[in-house]
């Protein structure tokens, strides 16, 4: 009798001890369902939300760098479009607020021979960002940053920019910018004239293209007021020496 309820006492123990390590193999994979559907539930609220996030914006180099091009952001993708950078050994495109590229988030490595270059950012918040910074992570040196601000909506005009290139002998670089009411040149350098002016053209062609102003040979940067100037009518942006009736450079434009 002694040795039949022995066996039964450690078999009702061995099937107690059995069952709470059941109960603690279920209860951990139960703890790691939640926080795996925790995750799954931000990551996609944070989808929804980046869904929602249209930002656009032009670069300028930082320093001695030259930078140029433009940035949008806009379906949880990051998009490079006629982007021309220095040469540098590592260079790398982040997300950061203000210029605190330490808090930001790198999205990738970038391509120094394409100008269109486009980046899955789905699995970053959107939200939390006003900058895109070219960084060269081996020198540890920003090389160029394009504030980024909302874009507007499909009903609205769209931003076009585009890159100058030299006409004939002459030399014309730096990228020009029509958002709006406003062209911008950025990192503008030209060979000097007598009379340079800025037009908007459709293919180049002053004889139809619309003068917008005097260039300062001395100002890489420039903002003209368009006043409400149809811009749809136009695709390039040209200097133009009045004085001579010659074309300096050009810069073809994109949406």
């Amino acid at each position: 009798m002694k040795t039949r309820t022995l066996l039964v006492s450690v078999a009702l123990g061995t099937t107690l001890v059995l069952g709470a390590c059941g109960n603690s193999d279920t209860s951990s994979s139960g703890d790691k369902m939640d926080t795996k559907t925790e995750m799954s539930d931000k990551q996609d609220k944070m989808m929804k939300a980046n869904e929602k996030v249209m930002l656009q914006g032009s670069f300028a180099g930082v320093g001695k760098h030259q930078v140029s091009g433009m940035v949008t952001i806009k379906d949880n993708k990051l998009m490079l479009t006629n982007f021309v950078t220095d040469e540098g050994p590592d260079l790398h495109v982040y997300l950061v607020k203000g210029d605190d590229v330490k808090n930001g988030v790198e999205v990738s490595a970038i391509d120094l021979k394409d100008k269109t270059q486009t980046f899955d950012v789905s699995d970053k918040d959107l939200t939390k960002y006003d900058n895109v910074v070219i960084y060269c992570e081996k020198a540890h040196e920003t090389f160029g940053q394009a504030p980024v601000s909302e874009g507007m909506d499909d009903t609205a005009m769209s931003m076009m920019t585009g890159t100058f290139a030299g006409v004939g002998t002459h030399k014309v670089s730096g990228t020009a910018t029509v958002e709006g009411s406003t062209l911008k040149l950025a990192n503008f350098k030209t060979d000097e004239g007598p009379d340079l002016h800025v037009y908007l053209t459709k293919d180049g062609d002053i004889n139809t293209g619309m003068e917008i102003d005097a260039i300062d040979l001395k100002d890489a940067e420039h903002s003209f007021d368009l006043k409400n100037l149809d811009t749809s009518a136009y695709n390039s942006v040209v200097i133009y020496c009045q004085k001579a009736h010659e074309a300096f450079g050009k810069a073809m434009l994109e949406g």
